[in-house]
């Protein structure tokens, strides 16, 4: 039988049947508030949940949005069907600034980059707010709802100030609600120095990338270079700055002093706390922090630093809104540049040896930077601190946050997972009665069982016993915390530590109440604060480990061994109790 002959209908009706029909997708317009994505202002908006599609795209009024008044409402429908084209209007944007061109015009609320023709400047507070260029992109104001001429725009902020702070927008605001930290490009200079003989640069490339995703599109604005530590090195090392040292002259001269970063990765001595700067695990030669920077970065680049930060602290700019008022933010370079960091990640104690911290403290008292961060544990590997040190240059260096006791607060804040294991230094310079002070601080984190108030205890009131950090048992029962000699069975009173105390600060009481801050270099009072304190509960100034003595002293043979056997086993007992009083409690809040 010869085949059927194919038609070209049951052509089409056997496609129809292969390929099942899909839905077609619908969205409404206040999809939107809940889509809103984060991307640059001359790309496309990825990561927006409602599709683009071609064509024009309906505009939206403001008074349908946003007005209660039903007068206002009116002939809200005729405006919903209405058509508009989406190339930029120039006359809604205001002129920007002559500083816009050179560290970026970034928004105030979101923090992405603007386009000129779709941003807008609060004339009373100099906030900048941008819109969207494109139907359903990013941006903070819905496009083309702004009903106002640039003279008279108000952040959302500033509109609920005053007179008219009654009145509805002038414009449909989707962004956030309150105006963030101000990110800026400011010229920025960043120089690692890590010894040859390591694995590889994982802290050098990871802050070098953080960086130039920041000034991706304003290069020229950053400069960054590694320098790798080996014998003899020193004096072609030092070759590699010149192009930096131009950086940083050209960028001075501009009015923009630049903002600069060190960054140490290195070994240090177990015993002196200085710095590995040749050789490998072993056989290597250290020497402090200061001769090292003498030697690699070079007189020409440390002079130009130094210039850099007298440039922008002399400076007297004052920078004031449309209206004449001053702005909610500094962006002068007296606020935003010439700041030098030092940050020192080391295998050792490099700041916790008396003999290298008087040399790093040296630092920030000869006005060399502003300040040092190093870490006080004994085994601090790249990979555990790279994330706090690549925060502090952002937060420093391109959100202007130039407080670096309140930055580095509220970062550990955020991130503290590598406190368990080491803690931080901070030494920097502050201004009190407009004097300069040197202060040094370490921040540490309250572990049940292991660290009380972040700080390793090691002080026993018994006489000759000095037991180790690893003898000095912390037992935490619920809010409380005391200490316990493993060699003496010296148990010390319990402390709350849910508070302060006259040593230790919380870092953050809210967010982050197990963080503690202390004064660096820990004094003998803090160091026997436990001590103390069990003195002052047993009232006549004898320990608890002092009576026992006294009563047992008398006690021969059998019944001394007895006694004492009996005393540890009340202790285990007590602690176990405790402990398994402490998990229960931890079932119940979960």
């Amino acid at each position: 039988m010869p085949p059927k002959k194919r038609t070209a209908k049951s052509a089409k009706v056997k496609k129809a049947a292969k390929a099942p029909k899909v839905p077609q997708q619908t969205a409404k317009m206040g999809a939107i508030f809940s889509g809103i994505s984060r991307a640059a202002a001359t790309d496309v908006a990825i990561g927006s949940m409602v599709k683009l599609r071609g064509g024009r795209s309906a505009s939206l009024k403001i008074s349908s949005i946003l007005a209660d008044n039903e007068d206002l409402q009116e002939g809200s429908s005729t405006n919903m069907d209405a058509t508009s084209s989406l190339d930029p209007v120039e006359t809604i944007a205001p002129i920007p600034s002559s500083t816009a061109f050179s560290i970026g015009a970034f928004c105030h609320f979101c923090c992405d980059n603007t386009n000129p023709l779709r941003r807008h400047e609060c004339v009373a507070c100099g906030a900048i707010v941008c819109e969207q260029q494109a139907a359903r992109g990013s941006g903070c104001i819905f496009m083309n709802t702004v009903e106002v001429e640039g003279k008279d725009f108000r952040c959302p902020m500033c509109s609920r100030k005053g007179d008219g702070k009654a009145k509805p927008l002038r414009y449909a605001f989707i962004g956030f609600g309150r105006r963030k930290k101000v990110k800026t490009v400011w010229p920025m200079a960043i120089v690692t120095l890590n010894l040859e003989s390591m694995k590889d640069d994982y802290l050098a490339d990871t802050v070098i990338l953080e960086a130039e995703n920041h000034f991706r599109k304003f290069e020229s604005n950053l400069f960054t270079t590694s320098l790798h530590m080996r014998g003899g090195a020193q004096v072609y090392q030092s070759k590699k700055l010149a192009p930096g040292v131009e950086f940083m002259k050209r960028n001075i001269k501009s009015g923009f002093p630049p903002n600069t970063f060190i960054v140490v990765d290195t070994h240090s001595d177990e015993y002196t706390g200085m710095l590995q700067h040749t050789g490998g695990h072993t056989g290597g030669t250290s020497t402090t922090i200061v001769e090292i920077l003498t030697a690699y970065l070079g007189e020409s680049f440390l002079q130009t630093l130094k210039a850099s930060s007298d440039m922008a602290r002399s400076d007297k700019t004052e920078i004031k809104t449309i209206d004449g008022s001053k702005p909610w933010c500094d962006l002068s370079p007296r606020a935003r540049g010439g700041w030098r960091g030092l940050l020192m990640v080391s295998c050792g104690p490099a700041i916790r040896v008396s003999h290298h911290f008087h040399a790093v403290r040296a630092l920030v008292e000869n006005d060399d930077v502003d300040f040092v961060l190093a870490f006080g544990g004994s085994g601090t590997l790249p990979s555990m601190v790279s994330n706090i040190v690549r925060s502090l240059i952002v937060e420093t260096g391109i959100y202007g946050r130039t407080d670096i006791w309140s930055t580095i607060c509220d970062t550990l804040a955020c991130s503290s997972d590598f406190l368990d294991y080491t803690t931080a230094v901070l030494v920097f310079a502050s201004t009190v009665d407009k004097r300069r002070v040197v202060e040094c601080r370490q921040i540490g984190k309250d572990i049940p069982g292991l660290r009380a108030f972040g700080y390793e205890f090691r002080s026993c009131p018994t006489p000759g016993c000095q037991p180790t950090p690893a003898d000095m048992r912390v037992h935490n029962h619920g809010v409380k915390v005391r200490l316990l000699c493993l060699k003496c069975r010296w148990k010390s009173a319990a402390v709350r530590n849910d508070e302060d105390n006259k040593h230790f600060k919380r870092l953050n009481k809210l967010v982050a109440p197990q963080l503690f801050w202390h004064h660096f270099p820990p004094s003998t009072d803090l160091q026997n604060y436990f001590v103390e304190l069990t003195k002052a509960e047993n009232g006549n100034g004898k320990t608890a480990a002092d009576k026992k003595g006294k009563s047992t002293a008398d006690t021969k043979g059998k019944g001394k061994l007895q006694s004492d056997l009996a005393l540890v086993i009340r202790e285990d007992l007590e602690m176990a109790q405790d402990r398994t009083d402490d998990d229960m409690s931890v079932v119940l809040d979960n």
